[in-house]
C-alpha cells in the first residue's frame, strides 16, 4: 500500500498518518488559550451629553454603590429615570477607576439574562464558555469570584419580575447523553453572592421585587426630577430659545417625568417651526384622546433597552399588563381608582366598596363582589380576607409608584398621567 505523508510546515498540529489498516479515533482538541482583555466596559449605550445631574442622588449611587460587596437598587416609576442613572454612574465609575470591569446584564426575562452572560462571557474571554454544554451563570460566577481579576461593577437592568432567578435552571452537563437536560443544584441568583471585589447595581420598578436581593437601607428611590432639573433637561434636548413659562406650564402638564419630557422635545423639534411650546400642550390639555396620543409618541431617547420601549404609554402599560398577570384584583383597583380625581381619593371610600356614580355610569364595588375573592366559611373570615386583599393591592400599586399615601394616612394621590 503506497504512503501518504502530509507536510505541517512549521506549526506541526495535528495528525500525520502514514500507512493506516483501521479507524482513526481522534482525541477532543484543547480550547486554544487566548489573551484576556483589558479591564472594559460593555455598557450598551453612549454616554449622554445632554445628562443632567439631580442634585446629590447620583453621588449617592456612586458612593453606596462603589463601597465594598455593595448591592443597590434603583427603584422607579417606569420613565423616571433609573437606567439613565445607572449609564452615567457607570461611565462615571470608568472615568475615576479605568481598572474596573462594569458589566451590563439586560435582565428583564430568562432568554435575555442567559444571552447576556454569554455575550460577557465571550468579550472576557472565559475559558469553557465555547463547550455547548458549559453552565454560563458557573463559567461567570466563578470569573467574578476571581481577586486577580480585581474590582468589577455588574449591571441588572430592568428586573420587573425576578421569578426566574429564583428558580433553578436545567442545563446540559457534561458526559450526559446528548440533548438531555438535567437540573443543577442552586438557583440562578445563588451564583451572584457578595464579593469583596465586586458590586451589583439593580434597576427595577418594583420595590417587592429588589427587596429579595438587597437590604432595604441600600433601596434608592428615583423620584420624578424637580422643576429646576427638568427645565434644564427639556431645554437641552430642545435646543430652541423657549420663553421659561410656557417651558414650566409644559413641564408640570408632564409630571416632570423625564422620559415624558425627552418625547415632548422630541416631538416638538421634529415638527418644529410649524409645532410651539405653546401649540403642543394646547393639544395635550385637548382631550384624553389627543393626550394618549402624544404620551404614545416613540421617539427621543436612544439610550433605553429595546425591550423597555421609548414611549412612557407603553412603558406604563408593560406595568400594568404585568399586574394584570400576577394580581387582578389590584389591576381592577387602579382601573377604579381612575374614575376619580388623582389627588386626596379617600381611602374608606374604596375600601367600603361604595358605589360611585359619575353622570349616569355607575362605577363597580369591586371590593363587594364575591367572585373576586376565595369562598369564606363565616362573614367575620370573609371581611378579614376583604381587607387583607384591599391592603395587599394597596401595596402593589405603591409597589410600582403608581400611587402614593398621603400624610394624613386616609388618602392617597395618583400619578396624574397615570
Amino acid at each position: 500500500m503506497t504512503s501518504i505523508s502530509v507536510d505541517f510546515g512549521n506549526a506541526n498540529l495535528g495528525s500525520q498518518v502514514g500507512i493506516n489498516y483501521g479507524s482513526i479515533h481522534l482525541a477532543p482538541g484543547r480550547e486554544r488559550s487566548e489573551t484576556p482583555p483589558p479591564p472594559l466596559s460593555n455598557v450598551p449605550f453612549r454616554r449622554d451629553p445632554d445628562f443632567v445631574n439631580r442634585g446629590t442622588l447620583l453621588d449617592q449611587i456612586y458612593e453606596k454603590g462603589t463601597s465594598p460587596r455593595a448591592r443597590i437598587a434603583l427603584v422607579g416609576l417606569g420613565g423616571v429615570g433609573k437606567s439613565q442613572l445607572a449609564i452615567e454612574c457607570c461611565y462615571r465609575i470608568r472615568d475615576r477607576s479605568p481598572s474596573t470591569w462594569v458589566l451590563w446584564v439586560h435582565a428583564s426575562s430568562l432568554p435575555r439574562f442567559e444571552q447576556s452572560c454569554r455575550d460577557i462571557a465571550d468579550r472576557l474571554k472565559i475559558p469553557g464558555r465555547q463547550n455547548p454544554e458549559a453552565d454560563v451563570f458557573k463559567l461567570l460566577h466563578d470569573w467574578l469570584h476571581d481577586e486577580s481579576k480585581g474590582k468589577w461593577v455588574l449591571v441588572l437592568d430592568n428586573v420587573d419580575d425576578d421569578r426566574f432567578l429564583h428558580r433553578v435552571p436545567r442545563t446540559k452537563q457534561d458526559g450526559c447523553e446528548s440533548g438531555r437536560s438535567y437540573i443543577t443544584e442552586r438557583s440562578i441568583w445563588a451564583y451572584f453572592p457578595e464579593s469583596l471585589k465586586g458590586s451589583i447595581f439593580i434597576t427595577s420598578r418594583s420595590r417587592q421585587t429588589v427587596s429579595r436581593m438587597v437590604e432595604n437601607s441600600d433601596i434608592i428611590t428615583v423620584k420624578p426630577m424637580d422643576e429646576a432639573h427638568t427645565i434644564v433637561l427639556f431645554e437641552k434636548k430642545l435646543e430652541a430659545n423657549t420663553p421659561r413659562k410656557e417651558i414650566v406650564q409644559l413641564i408640570a402638564a408632564l409630571e416632570f417625568m423625564p422620559l415624558a419630557i425627552v418625547q415632548a422635545a422630541a416631538y416638538i423639534k421634529k415638527r418644529a417651526p410649524r409645532l410651539s411650546v405653546p401649540h403642543y400642550l394646547e393639544t395635550f390639555r385637548a382631550s384624553d384622546y389627543r393626550k394618549i396620543s402624544l404620551l404614545g409618541y416613540k421617539g427621543g431617547s436612544i439610550r433605553r433597552d429595546w425591550k423597555a420601549k421609548n414611549s412612557i404609554l407603553i412603558t406604563w402599560q408593560i406595568s400594568f399588563d404585568y399586574i394584570s398577570q400576577i394580581r387582578p384584583t389590584a389591576a381592577g383597583l387602579l382601573s377604579l381608582i381612575n374614575f376619580f380625581d388623582t389627588q386626596k381619593i379617600p381611602i374608606a371610600l374604596l375600601q367600603e366598596g361604595k358605589k360611585i356614580k359619575d353622570g349616569t355610569e355607575s362605577l363597580p364595588a369591586i371590593y363587594t363582589e364575591e367572585k373576586h375573592y376565595n369562598a369564606c366559611q363565616d362573614e367575620e373570615s370573609g371581611e378579614s380576607s376583604l381587607f387583607e386583599t384591599f391592603e395587599d393591592d394597596i401595596l402593589m400599586l405603591r409597589d410600582y409608584s403608581l400611587i402614593t399615601i398621603c400624610p394624613d394616612n386616609s388618602n392617597f394621590e395618583m400619578h396624574r398621567l397615570v
